[in-house]
């Protein structure tokens, strides 16, 4: 019996329990009704046109991705309908609120033969693209017979190169159902390379393709004003890690009345902002929360606390030092997030001491000045405290011009990944 047979008759058997886990979810605010009718494929709405280009991204990274990719594709195939799938709310709620008109959103279905013949009969996509790394053994190889299949940005983490180290046979099967296989940096190649997979191709990572992220304008020149006075700190998409440094460091400097100095963080997940309100409580600190909407006492608490999605952009052009929060997960898959998108927003980026999801883009930016990089939180309060400084702000802006130059340097890379979509297209 094949190892894909084999896989198929598992998921029949352990379909019951997939329902109890989706349920699970439910309850703790992880699915909702619609999430769930569209992991069992129940859908409501069907495509117009002929050709339809389904495009994959598992989180909210690879969310922005795909809303580049379409927005770019969608100029040149305008007779053609555009169906973006994602793994979790987090990606949903971001893709929902910059989906350009007239594309279809839906969430990724469960990976089962029957789910996943009706996904493939119901959407009949001409091409399918999967940006990064989220590979369903059913969804891919059964789709390989449905459509020209496409990876794009591909990457291997250092665990999951371990793990598939161990599998080279299973990796090579499920890598053989792409037509075209784009990964993201020279290392990811090598990885790939020795995996046994021979069709893939360094085409750089396009993640230096995303645009500047959107601004509300109203919005901005509103904080403007309100912080005019102060030194903006944002630390972007925290983790608990990263949180327990950058509260202490907070309540450090509130005891030593660094008044100019103002922090704002956004979470990662917005839906644990009461859990870190109760961190902020133990510490003495006070908080304003966006999601409450009064602006008249944010000046007078100790942080501001994002709790929304699609705002980062407003938030980076207010700040001078960016920290880019997963990094300080230790031993975890989430080693970091991205480190370029403050780069359009002359911010001066600082990085925690893991990075290993995005090590390739952190070693190049440290190599050009372009970013810092700090292995613990007193090297970080240092850090903060250097460039708080006016006297520092010549290096200030060294770094945050650095920054911009290198991230309009690797434009030419979205180029090359849609010339390879293309290709597939119109076969």
């Amino acid at each position: 019996m094949s190892i894909i047979l084999l896989y198929n008759l598992l998921t029949v058997i352990l379909f019951p329990f997939y329902i109890i886990i989706l349920l699970i979810r439910a309850i703790k605010g992880k699915e909702n009704i619609r999430s769930l009718r569209s992991r069992f494929t129940l859908y409501s709405t069907k495509r117009n046109r002929e050709k339809l280009i389904w495009i994959h991204a598992a989180s909210v990274g690879e969310s922005m991705i795909a809303i580049n990719l379409v927005n770019q594709l969608k100029k040149k195939y305008q007779n053609t309908d555009f169906l973006i799938t994602t793994g979790t709310l987090s990606s949903a709620n971001l893709i929902n609120k910059w989906l350009p008109p007239g594309v279809y959103h839906e969430f990724t279905p469960l990976d089962n033969i029957f789910t996943i013949r009706k996904f493939y009969q119901y959407w009949r996509p001409t091409v399918g693209i999967f940006v990064e790394s989220d590979i369903w053994p059913v969804l891919v190889t059964f789709g390989a017979k449905k459509c020209k299949l496409i990876l794009l940005n591909g990457r291997l983490s250092d665990k999951s190169f371990q793990i598939w180290q161990k599998f080279p046979k299973i990796f090579k099967l499920l890598t053989d159902s792409f037509s075209y296989i784009g990964v993201q940096s020279k290392v990811d190649l090598e990885k790939y390379q020795s995996l046994g997979c021979n069709k893939a191709e360094n085409l750089g990572n396009i993640k230096f393709s995303n645009q500047e992220l959107e601004v509300n304008k109203k919005e901005l020149a509103y904080l403007q004003e309100l912080f005019k006075d102060r030194k903006i700190f944002v630390a972007a998409s925290t983790h608990e890690e990263d949180e327990a440094v950058l509260l202490d460091i907070i309540y450090q400097f509130k005891e030593e009345k660094i008044d100019k100095f103002y922090p704002i963080i956004i979470l990662r997940h917005p839906e644990r902002a009461s859990y870190v309100g109760l961190m902020c409580n133990k510490l003495g600190l006070k908080y304003s929360l966006r999601s409450h909407k009064t602006k008249n006492n944010i000046l007078k608490n100790d942080l501001y606390i994002v709790n929304s999605f699609g705002e980062v952009g407003l938030f980076y052009s207010l700040a001078e030092i960016a920290f880019i929060g997963g990094s300080f997960k230790m031993k975890s898959r989430i080693a970091g997030h991205n480190l370029l998108e403050p780069a359009y927003f002359e911010n001066v980026i600082i990085v925690g001491p893991n990075m290993g999801n995005f090590q390739n883009i952190t070693n190049e930016m440290l190599e050009n000045k372009a970013c810092i990089q700090i292995n613990t939180s007193e090297e970080l309060k240092n850090q903060i405290l250097f460039f708080m400084e006016d006297k520092n702000q010549k290096i200030c802006q060294e770094y945050s011009d650095n920054a911009k130059k290198y991230v309009k340097s690797k434009q030419k890379i979205l180029g090359n990944y849609l010339q390879q979509i293309d290709i597939f297209f119109n076969d």
